[in-house]
């Protein structure tokens, strides 16, 4: 990939720029960081779910897409948690930083603090994958995108996924920015008056295989 930013996401962001008439240089990055550069006014934008954290200093693209998050594990489908309480006197991994476990367990650092949970927090999502593949933790949340690192890794891919919380994707703009996020709107109406996006908003197929770079992979 060349540090390049890919993947259908990313490639679907990208076409809006170029559409935009914009020079997007995208930095991948950690959850905690990436947020604390925007809130810190050293990016302009930020590409990640639609959630109300950021609605005090930005203001979100009409472009989104789903985004899905919940839990992998061995267990049997029906055993897998699906109310937060379930999650009680567990062992499970979290990516640090990562704002979507909050959404479905909103008291998940409280109940670290009291011992209620065994909490492994991860520094990524490669070694959140690492962690669960080598069964850490009987739950890991994440998302559909951890699929890839499953992939990439190998070894027991015996697992499920359970959904849990559906968000969209969107990008954020800081306030001061809104000509761009302006920029970004009307881009994404000639993109869909071109019939150019799929239902889940992201690029057709014949296309994103044109543009699509699958991202290089250390073990």
């Amino acid at each position: 990939m060349n540090g390049e930013f890919s993947g259908t996401v990313g490639e679907t962001v990208k076409y809006l720029c170029e559409e935009a008439g914009l020079t997007c240089h995208v930095e991948v990055l950690p959850f905690k960081r990436a947020y604390q550069k925007l809130e810190n006014n050293q990016v302009d934008g930020l590409i990640t779910i639609k959630v109300d954290r950021f609605r005090e200093c930005c203001l979100s693209t009409q472009w989104e897409t789903p985004w899905v998050a919940g839990f992998y594990s061995y267990k049997a489908w029906e055993d897998i948690p699906d109310t937060p309480t379930k999650v009680l006197g567990q062992r499970l991994i979290v990516v640090a930083g990562m704002r979507s476990p909050y959404e479905f367990m909103p008291a998940l650092d409280k109940w670290d603090q009291d011992e209620k949970v065994t909490l492994f927090r991860a520094n990524g999502v490669k070694s959140a994958t690492k962690m669960f593949l080598s069964h850490r933790a009987t739950y890991l949340w994440g998302s559909q995108d951890f699929e890839w690192y499953f992939d990439k890794l190998g070894g027991d891919l015996n697992y499920r996924f359970k959904p849990l919380v559906v968000r969209p994707i969107v990008v954020w703009f800081r306030k001061d920015k809104k000509h761009i996020l302006d920029q970004m709107n009307l881009a994404f109406e000639k993109l869909r008056q071109k019939n150019i996006l799929a239902p889940n908003m992201l690029l057709k197929s014949d296309l994103m295989q044109t543009r699509y770079i699958d991202a290089p992979f250390e073990h």
